[in-house]
C-alpha cells in the first residue's frame, strides 16, 4: 500500500538481488493470503489462531492482507462463523478480508447470510466446503450460491480434493460450466489431480488455482505457471495452521520469472479483492 493507503503492485526492492534473497534477508514483497482460517478447531494447537496473534504474524512475515473464513463457520454455528467473520474484519479493515462461508445442510439460511453480507465492506466473495460439510459442491442446496455469484461475479473459494468425490476437478469443471463469470477459486487445486485443475484453470478465464497444501509437491508452481498462466494461480496457506513463510519460500525458490512470484504472492489476490470493493 502507498503513503494513502492506495494498492501498488508487488515490486521488489532496490538493487537487483533475486527476489528469493529479498526474502531470506528480511525483505521481498508485500503477499496477500486467500486462503487463511480464525479461532482454534476441535483442540488442535495452532499459537497463532487468535485473530491479534494472527496479526501479529502477518505483520512479522509482511502479508499485507488475508482472506479469512473462520473455522466456527466451517465447523460450527455458520451463522455465528460469519458475524465473527465480519467482526475481524471491521477491526482490521484493508488487512483482513472475509469469505461470507455457507452450509448447504441448513438451506433455509442460505438466502439471510448472503444478503446479511455480500456487499459489506470488507467481504469479497463466499467460502463453500463440500467435504466437510459432506454435501457435492453441484448439489440444488447451493444453487443459489452459485447464481448469485455467476450474477454479481463473487469470488468462491471452495475446498477440492481430487478428481471426484463432491469437490474433485470433475465436479468443479461442472460448475465452471453452468456459472462461467463465478470467480472461482480452486483451493488446494484439487490436490491429487493437478492436472485436470491445471486443464481446468487453462480452460475457463475465471477459474483460479490456489496453492494451500499443493505448494510443496515438487515442480507443480513451474507447471501450473506454463500450462495455466502465473495469473492464475494464488497464494494461500490456510494460516493460522502453517507457516506462511513456507509457502512463500516455495514460490520465490519456484524455477519461474520474477514477474510470475509477484502475480502468485500478490497481484493476481489484489485485482481480485479491488474488482469486488470496486461494486461495494
Amino acid at each position: 500500500m502507498d503513503g494513502q493507503g492506495v494498492a501498488t503492485p508487488c515490486l521488489e526492492m532496490e538493487g537487483t538481488m533475486a527476489l528469493s534473497d529479498l526474502f531470506v534477508n528480511g525483505g521481498g514483497c508485500p503477499i496477500i493470503d486467500s486462503h487463511g482460517h480464525l479461532g482454534p478447531f476441535n483442540g488442535i494447537f495452532m499459537p497463532e489462531a487468535p485473530l491479534e496473534k494472527m496479526i501479529a504474524g502477518m505483520d512479522r512475515d509482511n502479508i499485507e492482507s488475508i482472506i479469512i473464513s473462520p473455522h466456527s463457520a466451517l465447523s460450527g454455528d455458520t451463522r455465528e462463523g460469519n458475524r465473527e467473520m465480519l467482526d475481524a474484519v471491521q477491526r482490521h479493515p484493508g488487512r483482513v478480508y472475509g469469505y461470507c462461508t455457507i452450509n448447504p445442510n441448513f438451506a433455509q439460511d442460505i438466502e439471510g447470510e448472503m444478503n446479511a453480507y455480500l456487499g459489506r465492506p470488507g467481504v469479497v466473495g463466499m467460502k463453500v466446503h463440500p467435504s466437510m460439510h459432506a454435501y457435492p459442491v453441484d448439489g440444488e442446496n447451493y444453487r443459489p450460491v452459485w447464481e448469485r455469484a455467476h450474477r454479481e461475479k463473487w469470488m468462491v473459494l471452495s475446498h477440492t480434493w481430487g478428481a471426484d468425490g463432491g469437490c474433485g476437478a470433475n465436479d468443479m469443471r461442472k460448475v465452471a460450466e453452468r456459472y462461467p463469470d463465478v470467480r472461482l477459486i480452486l483451493g488446494h487445486s484439487c490436490y491429487g489431480a493437478f492436472d485436470k485443475a491445471i486443464r481446468l484453470a487453462a480452460d475457463f478465464p475465471n477459474v483460479y488455482l490456489e496453492l494451500t497444501a499443493a505448494y510443496h509437491v515438487y515442480g507443480l508452481i513451474e507447471w501450473m505457471c506454463r500450462d495455466a498462466g502465473s495469473e492464475k494461480v494464488l497464494f494461500g496457506t490456510d494460516y493460522p495452521w502453517f507457516d506462511p513463510m513456507v509457502a512463500a519460500g516455495c514460490v520465490v525458490f519456484a524455477h519461474i520469472e520474477t514477474r510470475e512470484m509477484r502475480n502468485i504472492l500478490y497481484n493476481n489476490a489484489r485485482r481480485l479483492i479491488d474488482e469486488q470493493a470496486a461494486r461495494i
